[in-house]
């Protein structure tokens, strides 16, 4: 029976090739779009998983709650490890992470600027970092050690065992090799090629409460256990530890995150994770659904228009006995054949496709077949668009009486006509909204790209000073490079700015008030080098000796009087005072609000230049860069970035996501499109003598277009009624996430429906003016 179910669908499929390869390319592209989506949604979702145990890992974060709102900072004070495994006795492994960013590691000769995390020997028992060689119980068992990753001991030592060898540490520190380390999986958020033992970080770091620099982990013994109620423990404990009066205490939380949800919640909102690359994740995982959505319904268009034209023999079979139940699979099968053949040339164009979506989205993807995580949702898939395709025909077509079926007139043809409709304006809609969206995405990735920062970002430079042994010396000579234009120092990267901290007071804040301020260590020379707006007081100037002194972004002179300037300062135990307010300057992601800053003047505390260069001498001014550099640092070779590039990469995702949405929403109108051809190729087959007969009487030809374009023009229309006040919805929602964001244009839902009546009237003419155009004779002659 199974045998005659498929080869009557082979040889249906065969007859009917037009709506058959509209039909398989149709629910192909939409599978290979749903598929892609899928593979990046579970890399994401899966991300870090890995970790044995992992409902049992948390990472520390700490609440500072004020009148204005609580801040969160993922970052720790350095002995709260300490306390925590000393004193909380639930938990059995704390890990503190110092991320120095790259550090020199020499062999003889040979020296690279690996990452790595400065941590407890805990770290392994916390995460599941397979070593491959060495001790793995005790990896970190001193000071002197340090575990190297596989691919980072190839290139110190080549074929050769790493195992006992010395490595030298930021030029001072001789360290053994006591481990080998399989490489961080890309699965994995934590990626490093080094681990050495936090006490070498200690010796360069202050730890005292109140620095919070360092990223903290901890494990929980095996059994039952409550992480709020050990938040609360570690709070009481600190409470006692700290002598903290009562103000204080009510000041800060420390919250414990599951570590399984740092990598998509990363955005805090009154102390607790409600976004981050989760919302991405789950837009994305709408989309996959609107597409496939999308391809199902052209999928149940064409079959039910399909099937409705296959009256006649479904009453001959009826006539000479066959069952509905056989008539009911029969449609069945053909269905879920062409899903499946839709499924195998979708996985054949995914397969051939990865490698370019894996360099679109930075990730190594690749198709695990025998896991069950891809062929159950690849055989639900097939299965359930099969069925639901073939519901209609199956169900409804099969029970109508077969003396009417013989003789044309289907009882359900009002019903299918109905359905069919239904279906064009819930498709269309959905068009509507991915058009919408991605309209919305693209102009909002435009605002953040084209948006005034308050500094100039073009042709800079950012040079670490690892090796440098006197600044201002270098910084002379850099600015004597034929092609550099200034020179400026500073503590941190002006696009991502960390440090946030409340010891920034001045004469006249109140003591009950606290406010948080990203600070800045600059040298001179930075406001003129890096075109900050000055407009109040001077900029730093040697003649006045400005060590210590400030200038402050408007966000803070606002904060602190109605004439800060002059006013008397201190941070960090540095008297000083405000002589000048800039504009303000964005130093952190556009989806963050306008923090207060304060840029301070201690050129010795300064570690990277700042290095503008003439746009057209750019490769020169490397070139003189790096033969200075060679003279200035031998041990350390030259690292730098373009301020440009760092400022690209904040927002790398966004750009990603942008080209996403607009590459799939193409895709979701080119699945409409398809299918729209394919019922006005029905509709016009149906129609034929109702054609022929209205131009014997006289109809033109534009006449008989807008007679079977109209149908479909308020198709359209309806869908774009339903569909535009979703997308503003959905795109208000988007947009809110951001502290400064585009405008939802009126001028983007015009063009999107003058586009989409545009491609639908294309479609419709392209299939129906061959119709119009042909003699009348042909069609009637057959009545």
């Amino acid at each position: 029976m199974l045998k005659n179910y498929l080869t009557v669908a082979i040889r249906n499929f065969l007859r009917q090739h037009l709506f058959s390869f509209i039909n398989v390319v149709g629910l192909a592209t939409g599978l290979v779009c749903s598929l892609l989506i899928y593979l990046w949604v579970s890399d994401e979702v899966n991300k870090d998983r890995f970790h044995a145990d992992i409902d049992h890992i948390y990472h520390v974060v700490l609440n500072l709650h004020n009148p204005e709102g609580t801040i969160t900072w993922a970052v720790t004070p350095g002995p709260l490890a300490e306390e925590i495994k000393n004193n909380i006795p639930e938990i059995e492994f704390v890990a503190p992470l110092a991320d120095d960013g790259p550090r020199l590691i020499q062999v003889d000769e040979k020296s690279y600027l690996p990452n790595g995390y400065f941590t407890y020997p805990d770290f392994f028992n916390i995460f599941s970092f397979k070593i491959i060689e060495g001790n793995a119980i005790n990896p970190l068992p001193d000071a002197g050690s340090i575990a190297l990753t596989k691919s980072l001991a190839q290139k110190l030592f080549g074929d050769e065992s790493a195992l006992g060898k010395s490595v030298k540490l930021r030029s001072e520190n001789d360290l053994i090799v006591t481990a080998i380390i399989e490489d961080a999986p890309a699965s994995s958020s934590l990626q490093f090629e080094f681990i050495a033992h936090f006490d070498v970080h200690k010796k360069y770091r202050i730890q005292d409460w109140g620095n919070s620099d360092y990223p903290l982990f901890l494990k929980f013994q095996e059994g039952e256990f409550s992480a709020a109620e050990t938040q609360q423990k570690i709070h009481n404990h600190l409470v006692k530890v700290l002598e903290l009066n009562e103000e204080s205490v009510s000041r800060f939380q420390y919250y414990l995150q599951p570590f399984a949800d740092r990598y998509l919640y990363s955005s805090f909102e009154n102390g607790y994770p409600v976004s981050g690359r989760i919302k991405y994740v789950k837009i994305f995982s709408v989309v996959a659904v609107f597409i496939l959505v999308v391809a199902c319904i052209n999928f149940m268009n064409l079959a039910t228009a399909r099937a409705a034209i296959r009256n006649k023999e479904i009453g001959v079979r009826k006539v000479i006995g066959a069952q509905r139940g056989v008539l009911v699979a029969q449609f069945i099968t053909e269905s879920i054949l062409v899903a499946a053949l839709s499924m195998i040339v979708a996985i054949i164009v995914v397969e051939l496709t990865l490698p370019m979506f894996n360099y679109l989205v930075s990730k190594q993807i690749v198709i695990r077949y025998g896991q069950p995580a891809f062929y159950i949702p690849a055989t639900l898939i097939v299965l359930g668009t099969g069925v639901l395709a073939g519901s209609y025909p199956a169900l409804v077509l099969s029970g109508v009486n077969p003396v009417k079926a013989l003789k044309g007139t289907l009882v359900s043809a009002a019903q299918g006509a109905l359905l069919r409709k239904t279906l064009v304006v819930f498709q269309f809609s959905i068009s509507v909204i991915l058009i919408v969206s991605s309209l919305v995405i693209f102009k909002q990735v435009e605002f953040i790209q084209s948006k005034n920062l308050g500094y100039n970002k073009e042709n800079v430079m950012v040079i670490p000073g690892r090796g440098i042994k006197d600044f201002e010396v270098f910084k002379h000579q850099l600015s004597e490079v034929p092609g550099v234009a200034q020179v400026a120092l500073a503590n941190e990267n002006i696009t991502h700015v960390n440090n946030q901290n409340s010891s920034f007071v001045w004469k006249g804040k109140a003591e009950d008030s606290r406010i948080y301020v990203r600070t800045m260590v600059v040298g001179y020379d930075f406001i003129e080098t890096m075109g900050l707006n000055l407009i109040e007081g001077r900029s730093f100037n040697p003649a006045f000796n400005d060590t210590a002194n400030v200038i402050v972004n408007r966000t803070l002179a606002n904060l602190m009087s109605d004439n800060p300037l002059g006013l008397e300062t201190n941070q960090w135990g540095k008297q000083g005072k405000v002589v000048g307010i800039v504009e303000d300057f964005h130093i952190r992601s556009m989806s963050e609000s306008m923090d207060p800053i304060v840029i301070m003047c201690l050129p010795d505390w300064a570690g990277r230049f700042y290095v503008r260069v003439e746009g057209d001498k750019t490769q020169s001014a490397i070139e003189g860069i790096e033969q200075l550099w060679k003279k200035s640092s031998p041990d350390f070779p030259l690292a730098y970035t373009f301020l440009d590039d760092a400022f690209n990469k904040i927002y790398k995702e966004e750009q990603v996501i942008s080209k996403l949405s607009v590459g799939f929403t193409f895709m979701a109108i080119l699945i409409s499109m398809l299918g729209l051809l394919g019922l006005a190729s029905y509709s016009t087959e149906r129609k034929k003598k109702e054609i022929s007969i209205r131009k014997v009487l006289g109809a033109s030809v534009p006449n008989l277009i807008v007679f079977m374009s109209t149908e479909f023009f308020m198709l359209t229309l309806v869908a774009l009624a339903v569909g535009c006040p979703v997308a503003y919805y959905l795109m208000s929602e988007f947009l809110a996430g951001y502290a400064y964001h585009t405008t939802i244009s009126y001028i983007i839902f015009i063009v999107t429906a003058a586009g989409l009546l545009t491609i639908t009237l294309g479609v419709i003419l392209f299939q129906v003016s061959s119709a119009a155009l042909t003699n009348p004779v042909d069609n009637l002659r057959n009545e």
